[in-house]
């Protein structure tokens, strides 16, 4: 597969999932944002994908910083976390890694996407880290609609 060919790919999976991210998160009332019952809260679980999605497009896990507006411990979706970040915070971090992940992705060389991988456990190259991301992030994507379709009678719609 041409290097062009899958990037564009990336591109679009990418943009798909960051619409769908967009969408739970505005379908999501206020009611629901912080309720924690049998499984964590709808923000932690949005929260959980964003910084994820944001993690694995960096070029290195050493180092790599979380958001200061969301409790360290946010990410593990086993810790009660008792102070939620707001929609629009989860919203505007969104918007910054999808910035970030269009201008990351259209500067890949071959050489990078076929390059050792230093999230070694996705996969051995960066390609194969880009589309780990993706089903990783669909796959939360898809309790926040559990979520949502459980709770409200609404889920985000499918983007392609």
């Amino acid at each position: 597969m041409q290097d062009s060919l899958f990037i564009d790919v990336c591109k679009m999976n990418y943009e798909a999932l960051f619409k769908m991210i967009h969408e739970c998160i505005k379908l999501c009332p206020d009611e629901l944002w912080n309720v924690s019952t049998e499984e964590p809260p709808f923000w932690q679980q949005a929260y959980h994908t964003i910084f994820y999605t944001d993690f694995y497009l960096s070029k290195t896990h050493v180092g790599f910083k979380k958001p200061s507006f969301a409790d360290p411990k946010a990410t593990d979706l086993k810790e009660i976390i008792n102070k939620a970040p707001t929609c629009d915070q989860m919203l505007e971090y969104l918007k910054e890694v999808r910035d970030r992940c269009m201008s990351t992705l259209s500067k890949l060389s071959v050489e990078q996407l076929e390059g050792e991988n230093p999230f070694h456990w996705t996969g051995p190259t960066s390609a194969h880290r880009l589309v780990y991301n993706i089903r990783h992030s669909q796959h939360h994507v898809g309790w926040m609609n559990s979520i949502l379709a459980r709770k409200t009678g609404k889920s985000a719609n499918w983007v392609i």
